[in-house]
């Protein structure tokens, strides 16, 4: 007998070799409307999304943990993904897509500036307009970016950039405004910076990858190609979201900026030590991603029920001009109406 026929034997179990059944995936399906809430790993604290959140029960598939209740009396799933990275977030996903009725997607979350100290700091707030992956490029001999690994049309198709369906867009942007217009970074971590409330770019390019740069020179290189504002988006998660055909919400929190903080390894500011032994003094990326969820929670509170009951397709091309992004402080129309006054 040959040595294959022998491996076929075995593999088949002829030689009394027990056998070990893969278990069966659990497929339950909730059909409740909800609305999905992605949390990132870190920073390790949850407390202001938890804290509005009233849970129903736990569940679990694979490896990811479900969250099921209601946050602002609007029925939510939370995932906080097991381990860090945007695509173990964007399986969690996917996951959470297969598992629940989701009606939209929110990811809040923090980055890193990929502009310079005087148009950016850390606090600011940048809202997810457009997604790209800005670590998609090809980087010919002489060191220049080409967009995408292809030199033609892209193989990613219509989901090499995704973009915020724009009533959506007016409903984050009202609810940053609302949070922005009341917060402030503590002096220690933008020195010298005299703005009362975090700038809010309206129009933002969310940059995906899982690079996290702090040479400049590189970052100028990328932004010069891609247009990103920041790094340590969720262009993943976008992606599946959009393959499902469920809308993404994406508000990202700056939390370090090399361009802050030329002196440091990363660009993040040191936290002052608290005098008071019984004080815990929040670090930058804390103080970043409490702000990012608190505009999660109050776009919940404000327009959730419209969200669960409504129809937002995800644009498939872009459903402003360029210039917008390229001014995207500019809110222009973002905040009109009634429904976004105070």
């Amino acid at each position: 007998m040959t040595s294959v026929a022998m491996m076929a034997l075995v593999a088949a179990g002829w030689l009394g070799v027990p056998q070990i059944a893969a278990a069966a995936p659990d497929m339950t399906y909730h059909p409740q409307p909800r609305l999905g809430i992605l949390v990132p790993i870190g920073p390790p604290d949850y407390s202001v999304l938890m804290s509005q959140f009233v849970k129903e029960k736990t569940l679990k598939y694979g490896p990811f943990t479900y969250f099921v209740g209601t946050l602002k009396q609007v029925p939510t799933v939370i995932c906080i993904q097991p381990f860090g990275g945007p695509v173990t977030r964007a399986m969690s996903a996917q996951a959470m897509l297969t598992h629940f009725n989701i009606k939209a997607l929110i990811y809040p979350g923090t980055s890193g500036a990929h502009l310079e100290a005087d148009q950016m700091v850390i606090g600011d707030v940048v809202l997810g307009a457009k997604h790209v992956n800005f670590a998609n490029f090809f980087m010919t001999k002489a060191g220049d970016l080409i967009p995408d690994e292809f030199t033609a049309e892209s193989a990613m198709g219509r989901f090499n950039m995704l973009y915020a369906n724009p009533t959506l867009l007016h409903y984050l942007a009202c609810s940053a405004t609302e949070v922005a217009a009341k917060a402030k970074m503590p002096d220690w971590v933008n020195p010298g910076v005299t703005q009362a409330h975090p700038k809010i770019f309206y129009y933002g390019i969310q940059g995906t990858s899982t690079m996290w740069l702090a040479n400049k020179a590189f970052i100028h290189k990328t932004h010069q190609v891609f247009h990103e504002l920041d790094e340590d988006g969720d262009w993943f998660s976008a992606v599946v979201a959009a393959m499902y055909d469920v809308p993404f919400i994406e508000v990202s929190t700056i939390s370090d900026s090399i361009f802050e903080f030329p002196d440091t390894e990363r660009g993040i500011p040191v936290p002052p030590k608290s005098t008071d032994p019984g004080v815990h003094v929040k670090n930058a990326s804390v103080l970043a991603q409490d702000m990012s969820n608190r505009i999660a929670v109050a776009l919940i509170g404000r327009y959730g029920e419209k969200i669960l009951k409504g129809h937002y397709p995800t644009p498939e091309t872009s459903p402003v001009p360029d210039a917008w992004y390229a001014d995207a402080a500019n809110p222009r129309d973002l905040l009109k109406g009634k429904d976004c006054l105070p």
